[in-house]
């Protein structure tokens, strides 16, 4: 057994994937800002403008199915510095927009297929490989730089609209990214087993192997037919209908704060609130996951009830909620929950499943939750914001859909396979 490191090599993945995930969720994010920006310029309503955040939603889950498949076969460090340069290339040529179509095709197809493969599936696939006592908190500290990124950019992207325009500051926002993650990616490695080492750095005990399911099934390979006969699977994907609320409000919630009498930089603000409780989110979960894993071997599902249960509330209180005050409520019961939800589901999903699956599963789960579930989400808001005038039967729908999230989660059991040997 090689000697353990000072420092464990997983904690440089870990700052590998969160680089990453910093500059391409600000990327992500920038719809927020831009869009109405290009509708003042251009004349576009806003379920015109949702449309591309749609299609960005979309391309994003796509390319994230193609970036779990590709991780293990090109290598992951190359694959994500090749997303890098993809992704920092289209937002750079965000800048000539001048119609729509350049829009869907920028925002919405190119620089979400280089994004995608520099995003959340390959990296916290990867460091959900490198850690097991810490899975939920390692996914979880890695994930606060998605959350960061968007506290961090939009607010200086925003100032540089500003003060040197929309066009400037995608080529400025487009450079960041490319830098930023290739850096990350040449910090990634694919787990611990390829370099000598184990999981956390420690050899796991047998009383563990015996006693913890997610030790137990570690080894555990599913392919997606396998996967996909097991009703975990199933449910697991509709405990996830929570995307459709937040996704929706995170990419209206500028537009929500207009109807409200709220300013465009007070909304963007209570954006970057609802980010923040996200972080809390993601970091209260990925330690109260663990411990909980660590004390009763059982199912992180305890902590799952809870992410799923505020988003809904967030969204029944939107339904009145009628100036800054109530906006703010929202996003700290949506942002917190969501967090929850974010940090815990790739790390459940490698104790069911493996973390040698979690790739290739990961990439379908997150094509499904963030890619179809997700992307209903902005033209659902815009639509019905158009036909009503009003938020609130989408606030209501999805509410109702979070609820059915909380309920899928609890017939979940372990499904169970042998081991490669």
């Amino acid at each position: 057994m090689p000697a353990r490191e000072r420092v464990f090599y997983g904690w440089y993945v870990v700052l590998g994937a969160w680089l990453s995930m910093f500059v391409s969720s600000a990327a992500i994010a920038s719809f927020s800002i831009f869009a109405p920006e290009l509708e003042a310029e251009f004349g576009w309503t806003r379920t015109m403008s949702s449309w591309a955040y749609t299609l960005n939603t979309v391309s994003i889950a796509v390319f994230g199915l193609v970036a779990g498949a590709l991780a293990d076969r090109i290598g992951l460090r190359r694959m994500v510095i090749i997303g890098a340069i993809i992704g920092g290339a289209g937002t750079i040529l965000l800048s000539l927009t001048s119609q729509l179509w350049h829009f869907y095709l920028l925002y919405g197809l190119l620089a979400p297929a280089g994004i995608s493969l520099c995003f959340i599936v390959p990296t916290v696939a990867t460091v959900r490989r490198w850690f097991m006592r810490k899975a939920a908190v390692s996914v979880a500290v890695a994930m606060t730089g998605s959350a960061l990124g968007v506290v961090i950019l939009i607010p200086i992207i925003e100032s540089l609209i500003g003060s040197i325009g929309w066009s400037y500051s995608y080529v400025v926002l487009g450079v960041i990214v490319a830098l930023v993650a290739a850096i990350g990616g040449s910090l990634l490695k694919k787990d611990p087993e390829s370099h000598g080492m184990h999981p956390d750095g420690i050899e796991p005990t047998d009383e563990e192997m015996r006693s913890r399911i997610d030790f137990a099934s570690r080894l555990h390979v599913w392919t997606a037919k396998e996967a996909f006969k097991t009703y975990g699977w199933w449910l697991l994907l509709f405990a996830q209908f929570f995307q459709i609320a937040v996704i929706g409000m995170i990419g209206h919630m500028v537009f929500w704060g207009e109807d409200l009498g709220v300013s465009k930089p007070e909304a963007v603000n209570i954006l970057i609130l609802l980010v923040l409780a996200a972080v809390l989110g993601r970091l209260f979960g990925g330690f109260f996951s663990d411990w909980y894993m660590s004390r009763f071997s059982i199912s992180r599902k305890p902590i799952l009830y809870i992410g799923t249960i505020c988003v809904a509330v967030g969204c029944l209180l939107a339904m009145w909620a009628n100036d800054r005050a109530g906006m703010i409520i929202v996003s700290l019961l949506v942002g917190f929950g969501y967090g929850i939800g974010l940090a815990v589901f790739p790390s459940y999903l490698g104790d069911l499943y493996g973390v040698v699956s979690v790739p290739k599963l990961f990439g379908i789960m997150f094509f499904c939750t963030a890619g179809i579930f997700g992307a209903m989400g902005p033209i659902l808001y815009g639509a019905i914001h158009d036909s009503h005038g009003s938020y609130e039967l989408a606030f209501l729908i999805t509410a109702v859909l979070c609820f059915i999230s909380a309920a899928a989660l609890f017939p979940i059991r372990t499904p169970r396979k042998k081991p490669l040997t």
